[in-house]
């Protein structure tokens, strides 16, 4: 088992809760401190638990690692942008023949025509 510490870029506790929310089990702070002096940890933490309270968090554990779900490839945003582009495409196109008159298409196409 390994532990991960998140240190760049720390200046709130909401860029604290992104490191978090990344899996990482400590948080370092240096420039913040270094700009404002140690109260500025006393914000920090006011901030994390802000952010702790607008998303009905009760304990960090709650939250760490919790935007790993949401990694992927590139090769996979690649593919998921691709076809997001050819659907908008194919919805600027519309019905251009028989056969795109089925199912939905053909309710919704209905549904336009005959709305006032």
């Amino acid at each position: 088992d390994r532990s991960l510490s998140g240190i760049g870029g720390v200046e709130t506790g909401y860029d604290a809760a992104e490191f978090i929310l990344l899996g990482s089990n400590t948080v370092q702070v240096c420039t913040g401190v270094m700009m404002h002096g140690y109260g500025h940890v006393k914000t920090l933490c006011a901030e994390l638990k802000d952010f702790m309270k607008q998303h009905n968090f009760s304990t960090i554990e709650e939250f760490r690692g919790h935007s790993l779900q949401y990694f992927t490839t590139h090769t996979d945003l690649v593919k998921r942008q691709k076809e997001a582009v050819e659907q908008r495409k194919a919805e600027k196109r519309g019905l251009k023949s028989d056969k795109d008159w089925t199912g939905d298409g053909f309710v919704k196409e209905t549904e336009s025509m005959v709305s006032n």
